[in-house]
């Protein structure tokens, strides 16, 4: 079960493309993330990572190590290097990628391998969602 706590983190956390540089935030509209979405002909997207499974805090190591493994599941997608960061200043930045042309059943899939709490989910012309994988 997710704590309050950790879902008003990931409700505040900034998710970022690194380049070009487009900053998502859940329930805020982004012309920016819609323009680049229609420019790459993306219908749908997901915001994944494989650091900190079920929020524990891992090593550097281990979570890169994850993140390859994870980075080697998205190589028949276009992926764009990403991070998320916490704007309450809980947790440090986490290194994670943003995935085009995804789809929801395939974005689940993956963070639930990568035994991740929660995911981004969006479409084009859409807001961002949050969607919770912890039972």
């Amino acid at each position: 079960m997710i704590s309050k706590e950790l879902l008003l983190g990931y409700q505040s956390t900034c998710y970022s493309i690194l380049n070009p540089k487009i900053d998502i935030y859940l329930t805020k509209d982004n012309e920016a993330l819609h323009s680049f979405l229609k420019e790459h002909h993306f219908n749908s997207w997901c915001f994944i990572t494989a650091w900190n499974p079920f929020s524990n805090a891992l090593s550097l190591e281990d979570n890169q190590r994850l993140n390859s493994l994870l980075e080697q599941d998205l190589t028949n997608y276009t992926v764009f290097a990403g991070e998320g960061k916490d704007t309450l200043g809980d947790w440090p930045p986490e290194i994670s990628f943003f995935v085009g042309g995804i789809t929801k059943e395939a974005a689940i899939y993956l963070g639930k391998k990568y035994e991740q709490n929660a995911i981004v989910y969006g479409e084009i012309n859409g807001l961002a969602e949050l969607i919770l994988l912890a039972e």
